[in-house]
This record gives C-alpha cells, sequence and structure tokens, in this order.
C-alpha cells in the first residue's frame, strides 16, 4: 500500500468538521504516510535564496522560540555601550473568563498567524470543557503537527478515537498519521509492536505535563525501535520543556548513534539547544553589563559566541561589552571575526567601521561602507541608513567630498541627507564646525523583537525610524542634548509608567538638567531609593547627583553604600575615591587610587590609558604636600597657566628677571580635592638689566622755561641688591571656579629695593633742588617691607596632557587684581653735586599701588611625535594690564618742603595682541604617579593696541619649571 498523500487548505480540512474560522488565510499542507506535516503559504517562495535573503533583511537571530527570550527591544549609542537599559519584567498576566466560542476563535486565530503554541492552547483549554468537541480535536492535532510534535498528534488521536470520538474526520486524520505498514496491513518489525505502548504512554505523560517521566519513557521506545524518529523527537521535546538543553544535546548524539532516520531534524533541535545554552550566557553578559560589570560580562559574551556563533546577536553582545572596556582594538577583531562567520551581516559590518574610524583608520571603515552598499539584498532604507552612517564617518574625518560623495544618490528633499550636505559644505569651505565629531554622531544599535528572535540594526544618530521617545531620549543624550532627552524621557514615562527602564531613564536625564530639574532627579532617587534600598545602580547615581550639588559628605556615604552591597561595578572604586578626596581626606584618596591601579594591572579594573592616566594625575595631586615654581623672564612676560600668583604689574624694559617659589599644602588642614589652601615664601630679582638709553632732549625746566638734557644711559640694579621677598598664604575656596585670594607680607631684602632718589612731584620742590644742583635720597632698614592682598580667577580648558588625542583645542587665562601698600620708616639725606651731605633726617616712605592684569592664550595642543610628553602649543594672545600709583614722602629735610608726592602717581595701562608659541615637556612620573613637573617654554612676540607702548610692544619670553 502506497502512502496516502493529501494537500488541502486549512479552511478546506476544518470545514470537512464543520469549522469555518473567522478571517482564516490560505494556506497549504501536506499529509502523508511518513507522518510528514509542513504548512507554507501557498505561492511563497521557499527557495535557499529567498530564505537567506529574509534571514538578512530581519538580521541574525537572537535565539529561536524554545530559548530564554533577550532583552526587550532597545535603542543603544555605540559609542556608549555602557549605558544599555536593564531588562524590563514581564507585563503581569491578566486573567479573564472567557467562552468557549471566545477560546475556539482565539485559537484559529492564532493559528492563521502561525502562532502555534498559542492555538494549542486554547484548543485544550476547550478540550477540557467540552471533551467531545470535535474542531478542537482537529484543531490540537494541527497544532502539535506544525509544533513538529508528530508523535503527539498521532497519540492524541488515537487516545479521543479509543473514547469514543470516532468521526470519519479524525480517523482520516489517524491514516495520514499512522506510520508505515506492509503490504498485508501488518507493523514493519516485532521492535515496532514492542516499543508503541511505551511511547504511547510517553505522550500521555507529555501531554499531562511530566515531562521528566515522558523522556524516559521516550529513551526506553526508542532504544527498542530506533527508526522511529518521532519518539526521539518526542524524547527531546520533553527534555526542552524541562529547560535541560545539555540533555537535548546527548540525546540527540544518542539517537543518531542508533541511527533513528530524521538525522536532520535532531541535529536542528540540537542546535536549538545549543542556541538555548548560548542564550543563558548571553543573559547573564547581558545583567553584567547592565550593572557596570563588563569585566564579568566579556567569558559570558565569549562563551555565547562560541556555542552559538550564528546567531549574530552575540556577536554584537561581545562586541558592546569590549567597547564597555574601551578595548577598541579586541572589539574590532570581534567584528572581524563575525564577518568571517557571516559576512553579509550588515550590522556588525557598519559596526565595525565605527570601530575603525575610531581606531585612526578611516580609509578602512569607508571599505566596509562600500561592502554594505555592494550587497543585493538590503532594503532602499538599509542602503540609505548605510550611506548616512558613512558621511557621519567622512565628515568626523574632515573628508567633505566623500561624504558629498555617499550622499549622491539620496534625493534632495532628504531632510538628514540635506543637513549633512550643508555639513560638508560649511566643511569645504573651511568654516569650524566644532559639532562633526565622531562621538557625537556615533550611530545608534537598534534592537527589537521579532518573529525570527531579537535582531538589531545600525542606523544615524539621527534616525527618525523609530517611534519610541525612549530610544530618541538615548540619542538625545548621548549627544549632551539635555533638555531634548529631558522632554522624550517624560514622554516614554507617560506612554510606559510601569517601565522601571523608562523610570531610570527619565531620572538620568533630569541629573543633566537645570537646578530644578537635578532637585526633581534627586527627589526621585530618594523615592525610588526608599523602596529599593540596595540597588546599586541608584546609589552611584545619587552619589553623582550629591557630588553636582557639592555634597560631598553624602556623595561618599552613597558610594560606600554601592559597595557594601557587593554588587557595585569596579569603577566604584574611582568615584569613592574621588569623594573620599572632596571631604577632605586627600592621603586615604591616593591609598585608594593606588589601589585602582594595582586591580588594572592585575585585571580588576578596566582602564584605558586615558582612565589611567588620569588616575595617575590625581594620585600625584592628592598626595602632593608641597611644590616648587622657578621661571626666567625676559621683558616681563609671565605664563598665564603658572602658579605665580600675587605679583605685581612690572614695568619691564629689556632685562631678564628670575622667581623662586615653594609652598606648602597643610595635609590635615581645610584642603580637600574641591579647595586648596598654600603657604609660600617666594624671592624675586633682576638677572641682568640692558642699558636704558636717553636720547638728548630739551625738557620744562622746574623754575620756567625750558632746559637741554644731554643724552645718557642708566642701568637698573641686578642680583642680590634687586631682591624682593615674599611670604604669604592663599585659598581657592573652590576648585571649580578657580577663584583663588590670597595675602602676603613683602620684604625688600635687596638694598636697591629700599633705597633710591625721590623725584618730588611738585614743581616748587623741584626747583628748589634745581637751584642748588642737590638731590634726596632714601634708605630703608633691612626689615623694610609692606602688604600685598589680592585675588586671582583662572580658567583653563585643555592644558593637561592628553594620550587619548595628538591633539586638542586648548585655551588658557588669568585675571589678577590687587592692592599693595609700603610705609615704612627710612633715612633721607640731601646732598649737593658732588655728592657730599647737606641735611638728614628720618622720616617715612609710602607707596600704594592698585594693580589688574590679564591674558588669555588660545589655540591647539600638539603631541610631539618624538615623545608623548612633550607638547607645542601654538597661541593667539590677548593681553592687558592697569596700575594706579600713589606715592608720597614725608620727614624730608628740606626747609620747603617736608611731605610731598612723588613723580609717576596716577594710572597708567597697556593693551597688546599677539602670536606665540609654548613648548612643554612633562616629567618626574613613576607607576603611581602621573608628571608632577614640567618645563615650560614660551615665546611671544606681542604688537600694541593701546596704552603704553613701553610694556606692551616687543618679544616676551619665559622659562618655567613647576614642582
Amino acid at each position: 500500500m502506497k502512502p496516502l498523500h493529501r494537500e488541502v487548505t486549512l479552511a478546506a480540512a476544518l470545514a470537512l468538521a464543520g469549522v469555518c474560522p473567522t478571517g482564516s488565510a490560505r494556506a497549504a499542507f501536506t499529509l502523508d504516510g511518513a507522518s510528514s506535516l509542513s504548512l507554507t503559504p501557498l505561492g511563497g517562495d521557499d527557495s535557499a535564496a529567498s530564505r537567506h535573503r529574509a534571514r538578512q533583511q530581519v538580521g541574525s537571530s537572537l535565539a529561536a522560540s524554545l530559548m530564554p527570550q533577550s532583552p526587550d527591544a532597545l535603542v543603544r549609542r555605540v559609542g556608549s555601550p555602557s549605558e544599555l537599559p536593564p531588562r524590563r519584567p514581564p507585563a503581569p498576566v491578566r486573567s479573564r473568563t472567557r467562552s468557549s466560542a471566545q477560546l475556539a476563535d482565539e485559537g484559529f486565530k492564532a493559528y492563521n498567524q502561525g502562532r502555534y503554541e498559542i492555538a494549542l492552547a486554547r484548543a485544550q483549554a476547550v478540550l477540557r470543557l467540552h471533551p467531545d468537541h470535535t474542531r478542537m480535536l482537529l484543531l490540537r492535532v494541527y497544532a502539535l503537527q506544525k509544533l513538529g510534535r508528530v508523535d503527539q498528534a498521532r497519540q492524541a488521536l488515537v487516545q479521543a478515537i479509543a473514547q469514543g470520538h470516532g468521526s470519519p474526520e479524525l480517523q482520516a486524520a489517524l491514516t495520514n498519521l499512522s506510520p508505515p505498514v506492509t503490504a498485508g496491513g501488518t507493523p514493519v518489525s516485532e521492535a515496532y509492536r514492542r516499543g508503541f505502548p511505551i511511547a504511547t504512554e510517553g505522550y500521555t505523560r507529555y501531554n499531562d505535563g511530566q515531562y521528566a517521566e515522558a523522556a524516559a519513557l521516550a529513551e526506553r521506545a526508542l532504544r527498542i525501535d530506533p527508526s522511529q524518529g518521532s519518539w526521539a523527537l518526542l524524547w527531546i521535546n520533553a527534555l526542552e520543556n524541562q529547560q535541560r538543553y545539555e540533555n537535548v544535546l546527548s540525546a540527540g548524539e544518542t539517537a543518531i548513534a542508533l541511527g533513528a532516520p530524521n538525522r536532520d531534524a535532531i541535529t536542528a533541535r540540537m542546535r536549538l539547544a545549543r542556541q538555548a545554552i548560548a542564550a543563558q550566557h548571553a543573559q547573564v553578559a547581558y545583567a553584567d553589563l547592565n550593572k557596570g560589570r563588563p569585566r564579568e560580562a566579556l567569558p559570558e559574551a565569549r562563551e555565547a559566541v562560541r556555542i552559538a556563533p550564528e546567531v549574530g546577536s552575540h556577536h554584537l553582545l561581545l562586541i558592546s561589552v569590549l567597547q564597555a572596556l574601551r578595548d577598541d582594538v579586541a572589539a574590532e577583531q570581534a567584528a572581524t571575526e563575525a564577518l568571517a562567520a557571516d559576512e553579509e551581516t550588515t550590522a556588525v559590518r557598519l559596526l565595525r567601521a565605527f570601530l575603525r574610524q575610531s581606531l585612526g583608520d578611516p580609509a578602512a571603515a569607508q571599505k566596509d561602507i562600500d561592502a554594505v552598499l555592494a550587497l543585493d539584498w538590503p532594503t532602499p532604507e538599509q542602503q540609505r541608513n548605510a550611506r548616512l552612517i558613512g558621511a557621519d564617518l567622512a565628515l568626523a574625518a574632515g573628508e567633505a567630498d566623500l561624504a558629498r560623495a555617499r550622499l549622491a544618490p539620496l534625493p534632495e528633499d532628504d531632510a538628514q541627507a540635506r543637513t549633512r550636505r550643508q555639513r560638508a559644505d560649511r566643511l569645504g569651505g573651511g568654516d569650524d564646525d566644532t559639532d562633526l565629531s565622531l562621538s557625537t554622531h556615533a550611530p545608534m544599535q537598534l534592537c527589537r523583537d521579532t518573529p525570527y528572535g531579537t535582531v538589531c540594526e545600525l542606523v544615524p544618530w539621527d534616525d527618525p525610524g523609530t517611534d519610541s521617545p525612549a530610544s530618541r531620549a538615548y540619542a538625545a543624550y548621548g549627544r549632551r542634548q539635555y533638555a531634548q532627552a529631558i522632554d522624550l524621557a517624560r514622554r516614554a514615562v507617560a506612554e510606559q509608567p510601569d517601565s522601571e527602564t523608562n523610570q531610570n531613564l527619565l531620572t538620568t536625564a533630569l541629573a543633566a538638567g537645570d537646578p530644578a530639574q537635578q532637585q526633581e532627579a534627586m527627589e526621585r532617587l530618594n523615592a525610588a531609593l526608599a523602596v529599593r534600598p540596595h540597588d546599586v545602580g541608584l546609589l552611584r547615581q545619587r552619589g553623582y547627583l550629591h557630588t553636582a550639588f557639592k555634597q560631598y559628605e553624602l556623595a561618599l556615604r552613597d558610594f560606600v553604600a554601592a559597595r557594601t552591597t557587593g554588587a557595585a561595578p569596579e569603577s566604584n572604586v574611582l568615584d569613592e575615591a574621588y569623594a573620599t578626596a572632596a571631604v577632605g581626606n586627600r592621603p586615604a584618596a591616593a591609598a585608594m587610587l593606588h589601589q585602582a591601579i594595582d586591580d588594572a594591572d592585575a585585571g580588576r579594573l578596566t582602564l584605558d590609558a586615558q582612565q589611567r592616566f588620569d588616575t595617575r594625575s590625581a594620585i600625584a595631586n592628592f598626595s602632593r604636600d608641597w611644590g616648587l615654581n622657578a621661571s626666567v623672564g625676559y621683558q616681563g612676560a609671565r605664563a598665564a597657566a603658572s602658579r605665580l600668583t600675587g605679583q605685581p604689574v612690572s614695568v619691564p624694559g629689556n632685562s631678564t628677571f628670575s622667581t623662586l617659589e615653594a609652598y606648602w599644602r597643610p595635609p590635615e588642614f581645610i584642603n580637600s580635592s574641591n579647595r586648596t589652601f598654600e603657604v609660600y615664601g617666594r624671592l624675586s630679582g633682576t638677572l641682568h638689566s640692558g642699558p636704558t638709553l636717553t636720547p638728548a632732549q630739551v625738557v620744562d625746566n622746574p623754575c620756567g622755561g625750558s632746559v637741554t638734557v644731554p643724552d645718557g644711559s642708566t642701568k637698573g640694579a641686578t642680583g642680590w641688591p634687586s631682591t624682593t621677598g615674599a611670604i604669604g598664604a592663599r585659598f581657592t575656596p573652590d576648585v571649580s571656579t578657580n577663584l583663588t585670594f590670597g595675602i602676603e607680607r613683602e620684604l625688600l631684602l635687596g638694598s636697591a629695593t629700599r633705597s633710591g632718589k625721590l623725584n618730588p612731584e611738585p614743581n616748587a620742590v623741584r626747583c628748589s633742588l634745581y637751584n642748588q644742583a642737590a638731590s634726596v635720597d632714601y634708605r630703608g632698614n633691612a626689615a623694610s617691607g609692606g602688604w600685598q592682598a589680592y585675588m586671582l580667577y583662572g580658567f583653563y580648558d585643555g592644558t593637561g596632557l592628553r594620550l587619548d588625542v595628538s591633539d586638542w583645542y586648548t585655551m588658557e587665562g588669568y585675571l589678577q587684581a590687587g592692592y599693595t601698600l609700603l610705609d615704612h620708616g627710612v633715612r633721607y639725606t640731601e646732598r649737593d653735586a658732588t655728592g657730599q651731605p647737606m641735611a638728614s633726617g628720618s622720616g617715612r616712605l609710602r607707596r600704594g599701588q592698585g594693580f589688574a592684569a590679564g591674558e588669555v592664550r588660545i589655540g591647539r595642543s600638539l603631541r610631539t611625535p618624538f615623545s608623548d610628553r612633550t607638547v607645542i602649543f601654538p597661541h593667539i594672545t590677548v593681553t592687558a594690564d592697569w596700575y594706579a600709583t600713589d606715592a608720597r614722602a614725608s620727614g624730608v629735610p628740606l626747609s620747603e618742603a617736608s611731605s610731598f608726592g612723588l613723580a609717576g602717581n596716577g594710572n597708567s595701562s597697556s593693551v597688546a595682541a599677539g602670536v606665540g608659541v609654548n613648548l612643554r615637556q612633562w616629567l618626574h612620573e613613576d607607576h603611581y604617579n602621573a608628571q608632577r613637573s614640567h618645563l615650560d617654554l614660551s615665546l611671544q612676540y606681542r604688537a600694541r593696541v593701546g596704552g603704553d607702548a613701553g610694556r606692551a610692544k616687543g618679544v616676551f619670553m619665559t622659562l618655567i619649571y613647576a614642582y
């Protein structure tokens, strides 16, 4: 007897039992004596090429339907892998009472939609109420067969007929599902007859949910008759329902070894089992990644890829973990290995393009873009996304023409393409557009659940293709568009108020907002922690917000609480260290950062080159108790970023002067990472003074008329006679504002600093001295000195050493204002033209000077190719200074006047602009401490803009050593 073969539509088959399901789609299935039943859409293209294109269009699946589900759909910026949101909990199941007719209708609809598990569940629900419902018996059979459970379908028919439900439809179905028989109508073998009752009992136990017993019975039956491949599938199905995936693999190997005929079907189920095992590893990796533990996630992600290399999302997970570890080299290698497994995975290839450009190889990145565009199966939308991403990469590399070429096939009315064309035009025209960086315009990884599993695509940073406000909020936050991110996050919460992910997103966005929004974020965090007091993510987020509010004690408390949970990420030690320094315990903070370096060395903490350098810099800063600054300057210039504060404006000539300063920071007094208190001592003097030439000229005679003065030359004091000293203290209450206040006692150490000749301001006094050919000199004692109070505001951006880029924007500057008062006793002597004393006496010399000065330097710092510790800073500079002097002598032994003002009183200012270059060599580092000193050479040429040309114009040079 030849096997019976029929082809009917599902609607027609159900019509045999009087069924007319609402809205049923036309489909075809095959029933034959070999117990093979397949259901495919009529007219569908089931070719291998078609299946391949369909698979590529939806992406690589995370797992099949029997596997644990992957995290919910999300949008993640490629550049920030550590921001993966945690998985949302499943929605609660709502129970409700439904009639048998409703359940039957839902079952038919589910079957027609390909949702066979639901169709089976609805059929069984009706049969519990109406065991003789023929249509539901048939629906259960068809659903079981479609799910690959052919033996269960046959057993269900046997049981129904045995219970008296012997309708023609059931008999026909049983004939189609019966095992092959001989021409005489007898079973093929005695083994089948012996195994059949055992398998039948296995099906019964399976239908009752007794999967362990069903697996044992199916194994017994298969070992009796290995030719019954359906019993092998029963064994595997029972193990799958217990999630015993390792046992599925061993059962499959045993069945194949015994000679089961359906080797391909068994192999397919083994592949699904491996994918399920891999998905379990992937779930652990996702959980670790969401908790900020990428190092723990790495072995799990690698295991998921090893077990199921055909699942593309596992490769994307591994790449994301490596990005979170800041190991772009390994991430690029992982992408390359994923493409070796499936070279047409567009999401991975586009991600590799981004990684390659991040690693400084834009040419290789564009080759990946070309490879995607060369494929013939991507949809127009996918090709468009590839072109937009390629244009973003080109713009980030400064390739305006390449960006235009990528965009050329896109229509002019394409808004996203138009925006990029405009950027390309500005870039090509030489306009500065700081919004072209790769990090700002990183593509998004858009993941969603599909019938094929979780699939991911790479889309441009401004992709409008998703209606999810949460997705848009993540993208806006990544671009630092915080106001937009807050608005979108509020929408996301309004749409899904029960989503913990969206709630966390809103809190994160609010924390980056204005003070009122930050306060709202704090209230939300406090409320959430009242419910979940040991939530590590919430504790750390509140710690960051306390830091923003400058509540350092509270921030430290939160970071410590996060650590004590045992679930904090490795990087928590850094946050705790900085908070410890902020409350004033700098030595303890330095010790914690020492441990962080040790952890990084041991592989327990991930630090890239820049992070390690920043950590070592913090150790050097927190462990510093004293320092030294020395400078040599020509024409009076000094570096804007130097620590030589508290100096009045000098009036330079062609001279070279020096300053040496030592300071001490009391470790247990006031100092923290946020405020600085120092006491210091300083010595200043002139190393060399060039002659000041005075040409012959006619000047006013103080007694009336004019007088001719011959040419001459003078030279200022140098060496120790020109030395002044100072002892002072300065305090920066908040380093974020960089405003420093200082006071110091000035000491006139050198003889030339406390002696000289008076130059009276009143004409009457000058005339008297002129008529007598006399002069008045003065001399103070060694204890002479004055007081100075000042404040200094510094602003610095990019002045530190960077290892992550080769050049960067730099701006530095200062504004200083203060007042100096010298009021000390002196000995006056009036001398004649020969220098002989004429009169002498004691009096006081008082000199008050208010001063202000400032400088701004703007340019780009460049790390030199011969040393990554040497930086060149070409720049433009603008300087300005002002001072007002009021000097007066009293007790002078002159009959005409004993008290009078001195010449030079009044205001003076200068403004200059110019160009310059700095060369800085960073020095003195070890394994734990970054460079604790530097040598800085500055050379400038300034042109006078206004004021006194004598001190505004010329060449200015400074050499500074700072430790």
